[in-house]
């Protein structure tokens, strides 16, 4: 598991980017948070996640999503 700090994230439009520890900013989608109920990140929030490529050949996106 990576670990990283939620950068920002909007919750309107589902999606934001989490920031890294020793590399590259990470796309998220509200689909990978793993929660229950309304799904959404706070900015500032230490988070878990797991890396996949991302769609269209854009950067790196986050699943498997969990707070820390």
């Amino acid at each position: 598991m990576n670990k990283g700090t939620v950068k920002w994230f909007n919750a309107e439009k589902g999606y934001g980017f989490i920031a890294q520890e020793g590399g590259p900013d990470v796309f998220v989608h509200f689909t990978a948070i793993q929660s229950n109920g309304y799904r959404s990140l706070t900015e500032g929030d230490a988070v878990e996640f797991e890396i996949e490529p991302g769609k269209n050949g854009k950067g790196p996106q986050a699943k498997n999503v969990k707070k820390a």
